[in-house]
């Protein structure tokens, strides 16, 4: 690692303290209920609303996690995506969307630690972590890495990786092409949006391997279906998902 690089990485860990100590020491209302933080809550969100984050349950489809689906949903019946199966933590309502919104467009690095920690908790039941060769996270344009300084799906994929030991591939699935944020369109502008946007770089690395794709946010799929496409064009064994949270009203 150059003195550039080190230098960069301590700077965001001294940010990051930083931004922790300012948190705790001076009075602060959650971010959710706004009530008053006590000297024993998380960053910006309460103990008590942290409690309330709402974890996603079967029965759910057995490939892409619709809810309430006993088997398979009629779209996967018809028409299955490529992946093997998708599986969400929570649901993206109140806290949890607060806490990713503070992490992801608020560049809170602080919730990174917390929402790993949530993650690990609640693997579903029928995930072993520990049975996959890399674990991918769905990699963020060089243009945003550098306005955000962080790709937040790369800080959950670590998290989860350090549990088990897992290499994580950073550089094998790039994005090779700047989008419009995904959040500001619709269902159908989203997909023609993400359309070419990924590239496989080291395709021999993931070949006939079994991989572990992370990223926080499922909404309508539109990313996770074209960045798995394009995984598929390096032959890998098999290819699942993990979200932190899915975007369906409990």
């Amino acid at each position: 690692m150059g003195a550039k690089s080190i230098g960069l990485q301590l700077s965001s860990q001294l940010r990051e303290m930083l931004e922790t100590a300012t948190v705790f020491l001076y009075p602060a209302k959650c971010r959710v209920c706004d009530g008053f933080l006590g000297v024993a809550s998380m960053p910006y969100i309460c103990v008590n609303c942290w409690q309330d984050v709402q974890y996603i349950e079967p029965p759910w489809c057995d490939i892409c996690g619709t809810l309430d689906v006993n088997g398979l949903c009629d779209e996967c019946a018809i028409s299955p995506p490529r992946y093997g199966k998708l599986r969400s933590i929570a649901f993206y309502h109140t806290t949890l969307q607060q806490a990713i919104h503070l992490f992801k467009f608020e560049k809170k690095r602080v919730f990174a630690q917390p929402l790993v920690q949530l993650i690990n908790a609640h693997i579903p039941s029928d995930y072993d972590i520990a049975e996959y060769d890399f674990i991918l996270p769905i990699p963020i344009h060089k243009k945003r890495l550098r306005e955000r300084g962080f790709n937040q799906a790369a800080l959950l994929a670590d998290g989860i990786a350090k549990a088990e030991n897992i290499p994580v591939l950073v550089n094998t699935l790039v994005r090779k092409r700047h989008t419009v944020a995904q959040s500001s369109l619709d269902r159908d502008a989203r997909q023609q949006n993400i359309v070419g946007a990924f590239e496989v770089q080291t395709p021999d690395v993931i070949r006939g391997k079994r991989l572990l794709v992370i990223d926080d946010v499922f909404t309508t799929g539109a990313t996770i279906r074209e960045a798995v496409s394009e995984l598929w064009t390096a032959d890998p064994a098999e290819i699942d998902v993990l979200t932190l949270a899915r975007t369906v009203d409990p």
